[in-house]
């Protein structure tokens, strides 16, 4: 394979003098002119990297001050990646889905252990709103949402929260007119859940999440039904 582009090099350069001199959110990256002469790059080429650490929300580039630093955020990072890699391709969208179901289903141990009273009246919430809106016959995707970020929230994770997070992003517009046909049993399921949480139940609780990831949603068929 080549070398990478040398925008790609002067960004990697870049991020690398922001490791040695241990810069944070709000410090300022050097003058153009300095970072050129210490890169060996034109001042095109330094800009295209920076270009490219401001559409990762890495940095931001002010008029009159320079280039200022901004706070790491994971979620920015995966959500782009994933709409990046996505596109229309069902396939990648299902690969992703797994990938989720194979997270819940591994941390759903630890985060049976990690949610108090309040976390599970809290769910119970979410699962009431669920219902509510599903009366009305509309689709619950954002509340859908909440209810499984709240089941790992408390695991003290970020990384894993973003990661899920994006896959939900990538989920919502997916099929939609498919996932409406089973909603009826998502809701059941999601109903499993929660009353294994109140009962303090943990083989019934694994049972419940495993059986809300049985459905043909989180398999590589195209399927939507639950089974």
């Amino acid at each position: 394979m080549g070398k990478d582009k040398l925008y790609v090099q002067t960004f990697q350069k870049i991020r690398a003098y922001i490791i040695q001199n241990n810069l944070k959110p709000g410090d300022l990256l050097p003058s153009e002119q300095s970072m050129c002469e210490m890169f060996g790059v034109s001042r095109n080429v330094l800009r295209e990297a920076i270009k490219a650490m401001e559409l990762m929300n890495l940095a931001e580039a002010q008029p009159g001050r320079g280039t200022i630093m901004k706070p790491f955020n994971l979620d920015f990072i995966f959500q782009n990646v994933m709409f990046s890699t996505v596109g229309e391709n069902d396939k990648v969208i299902r690969e992703m889905l797994m990938i989720r179901k194979r997270l819940e289903l591994s941390f759903m141990r630890e985060a049976y252990y990690s949610l108090g009273d309040e976390d599970i009246a809290h769910i119970r919430q979410i699962l009431e709103n669920i219902k509510a809106t599903w009366k009305q016959h509309i689709f619950f995707h954002a509340d859908d949402r909440e209810f499984h970020m709240s089941l790992f929230s408390r695991l003290n994770n970020q990384t894993l929260l973003s990661l899920m997070d994006a896959i939900w992003s990538v989920d919502e517009n997916f099929h939609t007119e498919e996932k409406f046909k089973h909603l009826d049993d998502t809701i059941v399921r999601h109903e499993n859940i929660v009353h294994a949480l109140e009962a303090r139940n943990e083989e019934a609780f694994e049972a419940a999440m495993l059986m809300h990831f049985s459905s043909g949603k989180y398999s590589n068929t195209n399927s939507f039904a639950e089974f």
